[in-house]
């Protein structure tokens, strides 16, 4: 239907634009242009990478019931076999319901849509496949995947392996339960501030957020184009990095991953890990800084500061050289990561992806917009608020976006000056044990601040890029106000050491904390 003088009027009033008299006829055939180039580029037909049922076909796609998941962890079922040979044969993979597997229903953690079934695989399932690794199944994340809890969705809440009713961490808390119950051997997260570090240190497994770019994003929804992450998750460092190395590389699709190596060219991760794990020397001389800002959140724990601190002083009996360092800027990431995921993914939530080359998931926006009362209602108040934050933020303050922006590149040259000087940088990577949660109606506020300081030492680096990783380091008590009986005090949640890395060199830290897991068993400490 061609533009008319309202949808003129109507352009006008949301650019708080005034037409000229006499030009409001130019502008009506401006947008018809536009209406004709968009009437002809939708009667084409779209565009996706192909999906090779033949070669991979799926079998037995089935929603599980209570029974089959009593975690909450999983979102749906299936089994597709991957080649015969391989570096993960023998291993199943889950993927955090953010990952398309064409003709698996994507839930996104939400009922805000129904019936999204996406008609692709992402880059990061077929390599799982190509490899020689099973794929059984999606993991349950967050609604709209937003969230460091595991409380939000309507099919949830997702329960801890360790202690039932309290969190798993999110967003990615179905990989965290899964995996940390031995329901799979690993799994694909997604990261956009945490996500992929924070289920493993509460589920007590292991999780690498690559460099930004290393591993493709596509067929994956997004978050924000400029913090994405997908990653591996497993039990052990071994397997993780068996993983990484199986999905790490340019595809040549993601615009993410401009700088990547192409796959022929990624690091064998797991053939260097057990290279140096063989190598009784090799943490004789390598150099870890310890996070000063690391361990200042107010937040903190003092059972989780025992547990990595005693963690640490193992890295100097395996022969580390290790010493305090200080990045003042680290405690300024939480609020930079406040800017720049609200501005931009309540951007991308709208559907505005613009800037960028790569695969665009339509069928999934298709089923989204335009939002309703109704989807806002369903969604819940991760997302409304972040929302109604961002329209405030823009409105109010339009250039901090781009400040928050170039600051995260400031933190990435001063941790980068560290790492020009040691190996790695070591941190807690979450500042309380797994929280309660929260019931779901306990309105906005009760849900943010569910689990203070959950981010703060996670954020920064998918801010800077640099590759992280969280591998369990001991068991604590849960948080004081969370012991509501003498019982209480018996539960053991798991707590997790964070490695930082530089940029694309994940075979550093994968062999430092391989080198760590070998030689102490976190279950005991």
């Amino acid at each position: 239907m061609p533009a008319t003088m309202e949808d003129v009027q109507a352009a006008a009033a949301r650019l708080k634009f005034t037409v000229p008299v006499g030009h409001e006829q130019d502008y009506l055939t401006l947008l018809n242009a536009t209406e004709k180039a968009a009437e002809t580029l939708l009667a084409i037909p779209a565009y996706y990478t192909p999906l090779d049922t033949d070669r991979f076909p799926r079998k037995d796609v089935h929603n599980p019931d209570d029974k089959e998941n009593p975690l909450k962890g999983w979102g749906w079922k299936v089994t597709i076999e991957g080649t015969k040979d391989g570096i993960l044969k023998g291993k199943t993979a889950v993927a955090k319901d953010t990952v398309c597997v064409g003709n698996v229903p994507l839930l996104f953690g939400t009922n805000a849509f129904k019936d999204y079934i996406p008609t692709v695989d992402a880059t990061v399932i077929t390599r799982i496949l190509e490899n020689g690794g099973t794929f059984i199944g999606k993991a349950t994340c967050e609604n709209f995947s937003h969230g460091a809890s595991s409380f939000s969705s309507p099919f949830g809440p997702v329960q801890n392996p360790y202690a039932h009713g309290f969190s798993t961490g999110g967003s990615s808390s179905g990989c965290g339960a899964l995996i940390g119950s031995g329901a799979a051997d690993m799994g694909i997260g997604g990261d956009q501030g945490g996500s992929i570090r924070i289920p493993a240190s509460l589920c007590g497994i292991v999780g690498l957020k690559p460099t930004y770019g290393l591993v493709p994003y596509t067929g994956v929804l997004s978050s924000d184009t400029g913090v994405d992450h997908v990653g591996p998750m497993a039990r052990n460092v071994l397997d993780t990095a068996l993983l990484l190395q199986a999905i790490a590389g340019y595809d040549d699709i993601d615009d993410r991953q401009l700088g990547a190596p192409l796959p022929c060219d990624v690091p064998k991760y797991g053939e260097i890990v057990l290279k140096n794990r063989s190598n009784k020397e090799y943490m004789k001389g390598i150099r870890i800084a310890v996070l000063k800002e690391g361990f200042e959140n107010k937040a903190l724990d003092p059972n989780v500061e025992a547990s990595v601190r005693a963690a640490i002083e193992g890295l100097k009996k395996l022969g580390a050289v290790v010493e305090e360092v200080s990045v003042p800027l680290h405690l300024n990431g939480g609020d930079m990561s406040h800017i720049i995921n609200k501005y931009a993914s309540s951007q991308t939530r709208q559907g505005r992806q613009v800037g960028r080359r790569g695969l665009y998931l339509v069928d999934y926006w298709k089923k989204l917009l335009p939002w309703t009362q109704e989807k806002y209602d369903l969604a819940k108040y991760y997302v409304t608020g972040t929302s109604m934050s961002a329209e405030f933020g823009w409105s109010k303050y339009p250039t901090v976006y781009g400040h928050a922006m170039n600051l995260s590149r400031r933190l990435r040259d001063e941790y980068n000056e560290v790492l020009s000087k040691y190996d790695a940088v070591v941190m807690p990577t979450v500042m309380t044990p797994a929280r309660r949660h929260v019931a779901p109606e306990s309105g906005p506020l009760a849900w943010t601040q569910s689990a203070p300081g959950i981010t703060a030492n996670t954020s920064a680096s998918n801010l800077t890029g640099h590759p992280t990783i969280s591998i369990p380091c001991g068991f604590t008590p849960p948080s004081k106000v969370d012991i509501l009986s003498p019982e209480d005090e018996k539960i053991k949640l798991p707590c997790g050491m964070m490695f930082m890395g530089k940029i694309f060199q994940e075979e550093t830290i994968l062999s430092i904390a391989d080198a760590w897991e070998q030689a102490y068993d976190w279950k005991s400490l």
